[in-house]
């Protein structure tokens, strides 16, 4: 090479100095619009990111939190960003200003703006369609479009900022600002919005970014000028959620939506609206329900210290308090409104020395713990009647086994509908490779209380226990129906285990509803 030739070789400017340098050139109307291009994929990135997540928590009380719901929903918001990309570069290719972009914007926040108002009833509707069609009607019906729109501004604004050339560059600026838009909008989201505001003030805040944007990027144009007011006095008459009279509280946490109800003297927790989750009746300590037979555990077994996973708001705490009042309790609950609930509403307090709240997820909290226990209660479900996977496994319950003592007596909630017990046998079997002796008690509609042992016993041995329960009448007719319906349960040959690699509790408990379900009707 010589010399002319080095001294005349230039770099080529990165994207961000070719912008740079366009921005400065540019006259101050100009100046506003690629400024305004540039913050408008960051905005609809944040904005597209936030409904995505705001669907999963709204469909919760209506299809609950299957992965079923999570495919369902992610498919159609895909094909919906598929196809807004595809028109917004049409689109984009047949426009010589900015305003079509804009428009669709703006038409994105009126949409969502109905959608505020009509969203619970038509989810309520679809909610009897199931975990599949359910979920994909309700995008398709509320989120398609306004995503749909939103996806166009990627591909428009790498065309308006392009028309000099240098479209990779220029597509990789935008694709990376968007991206960094969709990242801001998943943390707001997940960490502000939806657990302090809740679902709806969420989709309000994205109707009013997208409302803003759509208007600012019209009126830069000095064109509709008007068209900024109307969106914002409507947003302003959007309806809260309404509840039935008999509700006392309602909050919204990072997993569910909170409620507790009065039921004549009966309090109940639900989470999501998928059934009870705690009952409290105030007349008595005992419910009628599973709730109550976690009582036969100090029973069974010399308990001095009980390990809770899954308080919910403590119907296991107090019935076992009844046989056990001295018994030293260590509760976990995943949800702190939950946790709420539980102290305003149903008489559950942290005492020192009696018992201790810890507000964490199971699997982690017991890897954390150096404790040992003597009784294991294990209720957990995902706001729902799923079981997450993970707390079913055989590693799980060989790490809850390590935190047993020499006498200890697991006891787990299993929702089992099905009439093969489906859930229930894998359950079982799985329990069968780490505890020495299992029992399975029957105890109300599809409910069965799973009894794990860390000793052998025969199961005349826990019969006679629980028939030779002394104390109260509650407590002893408690005992000897429990030891009149309480069975050696045996799987069936072949049924699967349950492992961190492979356990499909959401596949086997959706056949179950289903199956129920079909059954019902």
């Amino acid at each position: 090479m010589n010399s002319s030739a080095i001294s005349t070789f230039k770099l080529p400017a990165s994207p961000s100095r070719r912008i740079a340098r366009a921005v400065a050139k540019a006259s101050l109307p100009e100046q506003t619009s690629i400024w305004l291009w540039l913050v408008t994929p960051m905005t609809s990135g944040a904005v597209i990111m936030a409904l995505e997540l705001t669907a999963f928590r709204l469909y919760a009380p209506y299809f609950g939190y299957s992965i079923y719901v999570w495919g369902s929903m992610i498919s159609v918001v895909m094909a919906a960003l598929a196809a807004g990309y595809a028109l917004g570069g049409r689109i984009a290719d047949r426009s010589r200003t900015d305003l079509p972009l804009y428009g669709i914007i703006l038409a994105s926040a009126l949409y969502q703006l109905v959608i505020i108002f009509t969203m619970r009833l038509l989810l309520s509707r679809l909610a009897q369609d199931g975990d599949v069609t359910g979920p994909l009607l309700a995008t398709l019906l509320i989120f398609a479009l306004p995503m749909t729109a939103l996806a166009t501004v990627a591909p428009f604004v790498i065309r308006l900022l392009a028309r000099a050339g240098h479209v990779g560059s220029t597509a990789g600026k935008i694709y990376s600002l968007s991206t960094v838009g969709s990242i801001g909008g998943t943390l707001a989201t997940s960490f502000f919005l939806i657990p302090r505001l809740g679902t709806q003030m969420t989709m309000m805040i994205a109707c009013v970014v997208s409302a803003v944007v759509g208007l600012t990027g019209l009126v830069a144009q000095r064109r509709a000028a008007l068209l900024v007011i109307l969106p914002m006095l409507a947003l302003s008459f959007a309806p809260a959620a309404t509840w039935s009279a008999n509700t006392l509280w309602v909050s919204e946490s990072a997993y569910n939506l909170v409620r507790v109800v009065r039921s004549g003297s009966r309090l109940l927790l639900t989470l999501n609206d998928e059934g009870v989750h705690t009952i409290r009746d105030e007349r008595s300590t005992w419910t009628g329900h599973y709730y109550d037979d976690f009582a036969i555990g100090p029973i069974l077994v010399p308990a001095r210290r009980a390990l809770v996973l899954g308080m919910g708001a403590g119907g296991s705490i107090a019935s076992t308090r009844t046989v056990a009042p001295d018994i030293e309790i260590d509760a976990v609950e995943i949800d702190p409104k939950v946790v709420e609930a539980s102290q305003r509403f149903f008489g559950l307090r942290p005492e020192k020395g009696r018992t201790a709240i810890h507000i964490a997820d199971a699997r982690p909290w017991l890897a954390r713990s150096e404790d040992v226990y003597d009784l294991v209660h294990v209720d957990l479900y995902q706001g729902g009647p799923y079981i997450p996977f993970y707390l079913v496994t055989i590693e799980f319950f060989q790490s809850v086994r390590a935190h047993m003592s020499e006498d200890a007596l697991l006891m787990m909630n299993v929702f089992d509908l099905s009439t093969n017990r489906e859930l229930l046998s894998p359950t079982v079997a799985t329990l069968k490779l780490v505890f020495p002796t299992l029992a399975v008690l029957p105890v109300g509609s599809g409910n069965y209380m799973v009894l794990a042992f860390s000793q052998e016993k025969s199961l005349s041995s826990i019969r006679d226990q629980l028939r030779h329960t002394e104390g109260a009448d509650p407590v002893r007719q408690l005992a000897q129906k429990a030891a009149s319906d309480i069975i050696d349960f045996v799987p069936p040959d072949g049924v699967g285990i349950f492992t961190d690699d492979h356990a499909p509790v959401e596949e086997i408990t959706r056949r179950m509803l289903t199956q129920y379900q079909s059954h019902v009707r």
